[in-house]
């Protein structure tokens, strides 16, 4: 049997109990004889401080060692005035439930203040990523205002030269007049294919854009002092067959043709520059000229190269390798065909492969083994190379393959063939393959001085880059306008992919990311710019560019894009006809005899969907008419409001203003004036202004009765109102009391009867009136008010003491008796100051 452990014992058995824990935030409960006594004192004086005496057990346990518990009790509670002290040295709580509840209180409070910071940083950096974002969009939308997105402000658009002797900014210049002819040629191929897309399809159809275009370059040669811009039409030209950019095969035939029928033009050139050398003879056939050529080529080395393989004195594969750079592919199989026994020397497999090739056989199996002698002559090296006969070096062409063109045309064939090439186990090339390499390749490659832009633009183009090329070219200054005319007749042809949502692209570049690997054209802005830069000199071509923005090209089967285009469009129009506001000639007018006259825009008004005189009005004369009233442009609001017949909303503009215009002059009034200084204060309100517009719309109004008609009732009374008040206080500041008196109580605002019973009915009046008025009680209340006292006062001034005197005089108490039970009925509408100053008039009339 186990002896007892004495309480020693049992004290350090507890303490190892403990020896595990490391943590210093628990303290170690030591409850010594001095606590036990603090806390038993504590116990004691609780109880007593609430009325309760010590436990029985307690007694009982006291008792048997011989304690008076009375004596006891009074002791330790005069003794637990101790305890209202605090200690100098700190304490730990004995009590683990007082101690776990207080660990759980700090708890809550850290993670509510941790929440609290936590939300305060969210809150920060959201609201300073909220502001960048701010001011970016404010930031793009400013300089689409000023249009000076890469430098194209409107000198840069509308100048023909520019004089880099000047030293002076565009952006210094002045807001130059479209007097230049060639703005003013392509202006004008504008205004006639909009005339042609309002006119009947057919009309459309037999317009050619791609014509105007061409004539307006062509009269334009002196100013542009380039003829490859005229290169660059024939190049489109070629494009104007196809049906989009998704067919890449249709877009590299297009591009093959043009660089072929330039190589043909080059051939008629150099045979008719160097007659006698060529000595094709009168009417040359195809072959005659090719070999004229070849002769004035060959001439220039003095002999045919040796390298050359040659058959009476002909260079056979210089001339088929032309035959197929020209295009002439029916030629160079019957040329394959009579020199075929010539031809099967060297080469035994090439005219079955080349018949095979040009009929698109997918058959083609025969590869003759690329070697160092089979590739002497250049020339056969090519040919072999564009027809897929293997992998032919770059070297072996070096010679033949030396302008841009000619490489340019030697990728395209490839890829023009990449079926039937790919049929003989020749590497595919592909069109992207090739985009990729040209932008790799970037400008200076191809224009290492900067003399030459429109080469790489034609590259560009070639490729099928149409986005890359236009946004190219506009960096050119003085192939700006070009530039915008090209990407017009893209557009036309539905080249061009445009974003479908708004577009964040930088500012130095109207290219916009997409998804895939083409960039996007952002084609809106470069019309709204090219627009804006007309605008303040031609705003009608200005309109003709901005209907553009709806060519059906832009959006074929894509509805959500054509609604977008449509909305662009509005917004840009609405834009110029605020800033010109010229209404009557681009929305029209109201003939004084009632009828309307059609404007300049209601011409074009298909062009923009819009088929009713309603939708007009909604679209555009009411959006514009917002604006202006938000503006506060009144005569331009009431114009168009009218225009839109929201004879209504006319009225309620005129109340507004009305309202507004005697609202701060009884601010001013408050701040202290005379009548001179009130009087100066309405002319510069232009209080006299709104007061005559006003009073000329009713009267417009009233003589018309189908307008009439259609008025609101409550509308013309407030307009009447608020002008009846305004000839109050006129007559007020002119002193003439008694004919203000007259007009204030006419309006029956106020209950000027002398009858205090009808203050009441007058009060709940208040509440239907228009907030314009209700607005204004104040200035109404006082300046009646005063009316009376100064009315009074000159009445009790008078020397004479008749009956009429005294009787005006109790009338004139009992109107501002009424004004007083009035005002008292209506306090929460007027300040309190307004009551000091009508009981001081009160009291001095009473």
């Amino acid at each position: 049997m186990s002896q007892p452990l004495s309480l020693s014992a049992l004290l350090e058995e507890s303490k190892r109990l403990t020896t595990h824990l490391t943590s210093a935030e628990i303290p170690s409960v030591q409850r010594g004889i001095d606590l036990l006594e603090a806390e038993s004192r504590k116990l004691v004086a609780r109880s007593v401080r609430n009325g309760r005496s010590l436990d029985p057990r307690g007694q009982a346990l006291l008792a048997s060692s011989g304690v008076d518990t009375d004596e006891f009790t009074e002791s330790t509670a005069s003794a637990a005035l101790l305890s209202a002290f605090e200690m100098l040295q700190p304490t730990y709580d004995a009590n683990v439930e007082s101690f776990l509840s207080q660990q759980q209180e700090q708890s809550i409070i850290n993670a509510i203040e941790e929440s609290e910071l936590s939300t305060l940083d969210d809150f920060d950096r959201h609201m300073t990523m909220h502001m960048q974002q701010v001011w970016e969009d404010t930031q793009r939308r400013l300089f689409e205002e000023l249009g000076q997105y890469q430098g194209m402000d409107s000198k840069m658009f509308l100048s023909d030269t520019h004089d880099s002797q000047s030293g002076a900014s565009a952006f210094d210049a002045p807001a130059m007049k479209v007097s230049q002819p060639r703005v003013e040629r392509y202006s004008q191929v504008v205004r006639k294919l909009n005339d042609a897309r309002v006119a009947a399809p057919a009309a459309l159809s037999q317009f050619s854009l791609l014509a105007g275009l061409e004539k307006a370059t062509a009269e334009s040669s002196q100013e542009l002092k380039s003829k490859q811009v005229a290169q660059v039409w024939k190049l489109l030209a070629h494009y104007s067959r196809l049906r989009g950019p998704q067919d890449p095969r249709e877009l590299v035939a297009g591009a093959c043709g043009y660089l072929e029928e330039t190589f043909v033009e080059h051939i008629d050139r150099v045979v008719a520059q160097y007659p006698h050398d060529a000595n094709v003879g009168g009417i040359p056939s195809v072959h005659r000229k090719i070999q004229g050529y070849l002769r004035v080529q060959f001439g220039r080395l003095g002999r045919v190269p040796a390298f050359l393989e040659v058959f009476n004195d002909e260079a056979i594969w210089a001339h088929m390798y032309t035959l197929y750079r020209c295009g002439y592919t029916e030629e160079l199989l019957k040329y394959a065909l009579e020199m075929e026994d010539i031809i099967t020397d060297s080469d035994p497999g090439f005219v079955a492969h080349l018949k095979a090739f040009l009929d698109k056989s997918p058959s083609i199996r025969s590869e003759i083994p690329v070697t160092a002698s089979s590739l002497e002559d250049p020339f056969k090296a090519t040919l072999y190379k564009v027809l897929g006969r293997g992998n032919v070096p770059k070297k072996a062409t070096a010679e033949v393959i030396q302008t841009t063109e000619d490489y340019m045309w030697s990728n395209l064939a490839l890829i023009r063939e990449a079926d039937t090439i790919v049929a003989a186990g020749h590497p595919r090339s592909t069109l992207e393959s090739l985009q990729s390499l040209m932008l790799k390749f970037g400008p200076t490659h191809f224009d290492p001085n900067g003399n030459n832009p429109l080469l790489y633009f034609r590259v560009l183009l070639l490729c099928g880059l149409f986005e890359n090329a236009i946004d190219y070219l506009l960096q050119i200054d003085r192939f700006q306008i070009e530039a915008v005319h090209m990407a017009i007749l893209l557009a036309q042809y539905g080249l061009l992919r445009i974003p479908h949502s708004e577009p964040s692209g930088s500012f130095s570049s109207y290219l916009v990311a997409d998804s895939g690997d083409r960039a996007l054209l952002d084609f809106s802005r470069i019309i709204i710019h090219y627009a804006r830069a007309l605008s303040g000199n031609s705003a009608d071509d200005a309109i003709h560019y901005l209907l553009l923005l709806t060519l059906p090209s832009l959006s074929t089967g894509d509805e959500a894009l054509c609604t977008r285009q449509r909305n662009v469009c509005e917004q840009a129009i609405i834009r110029v006809l605020y800033e010109k506001q010229e209404y009557a000639h681009f929305l029209g007018d109201i003939q004084s005899d009632g009828t309307r006259k059609r404007g300049f825009l209601e011409h074009y008004l298909p062009l923009l969907c819009i088929t009713t005189n309603e939708q007009f009005s909604q679209t555009i004369i009411r959006r514009l008419a917002d604006r202006s009233r938000d503006e506060g442009r009144l005569a331009d609001t009431v114009l168009l409001y009218n225009l839109g017949e929201r004879y209504n909303t006319v009225l309620n503009v005129l109340c507004k203003q009305l309202g507004e215009v005697l609202y701060l002059r009884s601010q001013y009034s408050a701040a202290g004036s005379n009548k001179d200084g009130a009087g100066a204060f309405a002319e510069s309100m232009g209080l006299d202004d709104i007061e005559g517009v006003s009073r000329a719309v009713l009267e417009h109004y009233r003589q018309r009765e189908h307008i009439a008609r259609v008025l609101d009732d409550r509308a013309v009374s407030t307009c009447n109102a608020l002008l009846a008040v305004i000839d109050f206080l006129n007559c007020y500041q002119r002193g003439a009391y008694e004919d203000a008196l007259e007009l204030i109580e006419s309006t029956q605002l106020l209950p000027l009867s002398g009858d205090v019973s009808t203050a009441t009915q007058h009060a709940e009046r208040v509440r239907s009136l228009d907030d314009s008025i209700t607005r204004n009680f104040s200035l109404i209340l006082l300046t009646a008010m005063d009316t009376l006292s100064r009315l009074y006062a000159g009445l009790k001034e008078s020397p004479f003491l008749d009956a009429i005197k005294q009787a005006n005089m109790l009338q004139l108490r009992r109107k501002a008796r009424g004004l007083m039970v009035f005002a008292g009925m209506i306090q929460f509408r007027m300040p309190s100051e307004t009551y000091a100053k009508l009981n001081r008039m009160d009291v001095f009339m009473n």
